[in-house]
């Protein structure tokens, strides 16, 4: 299994006051959540800011090629929102981490 794993919090991100990219899911178990919905192989995963909220970021290539994009709850597991992902540019919520007005 290939995958990027972005795990970074920025200078910027703090000084927005956003919270702090922290999870108590492991990426195995969010992992084996997104692949139990969507079967593939893992492209990227990492923590993110979305709507001023922390989140799971899992990114699953289908065997088809498409771009399945999932949030999870980094606490529960929760799936969040997944989509197809056609466009990056136009994910929802998704907050530049190196831009603070973001």
């Amino acid at each position: 299994m290939t995958f990027a794993l972005l795990c970074t919090a920025s200078s910027a991100q703090l000084a927005a006051g956003q919270p702090s990219l922290r999870s108590s899911l492991t990426f195995n178990k969010a992992i084996a959540i997104a692949l139990e919905e969507q079967p593939g192989t893992i492209a990227e995963i990492a923590l993110e800011h979305s709507n001023d909220k922390v989140v799971i970021d899992i990114e699953v290539i289908n065997d088809d090629g498409d771009e399945i994009e999932f949030h999870l709850d980094p606490e529960s597991g929760e799936i969040l929102s997944t989509w197809t992902d056609d466009d990056p540019s136009n994910d929802p919520g998704e907050t530049d981490d190196e831009d603070p007005d973001g």
